[in-house]
């Protein structure tokens, strides 16, 4: 199974009470929901960020990553 995820980042600039930063939309294909799971993991790390979370949507994912010190 594809399923395009939404990437929201949380910058170190971000203010406490601030909204995170719409990033980017990308895909992902694995063959269970683990796996789409452990795809977003290895995308977000490949970018440098670290995943906070990952949330499953009718048709699609929304991550929300942090960036590293």
């Amino acid at each position: 199974m594809q399923r395009a995820v939404r990437l929201f980042v949380i910058t170190q600039e971000r203010s406490p009470a601030g909204p995170p930063k719409a990033a980017e939309t990308f895909s992902v294909e694995a063959r269970t929901t683990d796996g789409l799971r452990d795809a977003v993991r290895a995308e977000v790390a490949e970018r440098g960020l670290r995943l906070r979370s990952v949330s499953f949507g009718p048709n699609n994912l929304v991550a929300y990553a942090e960036e590293t010190a």
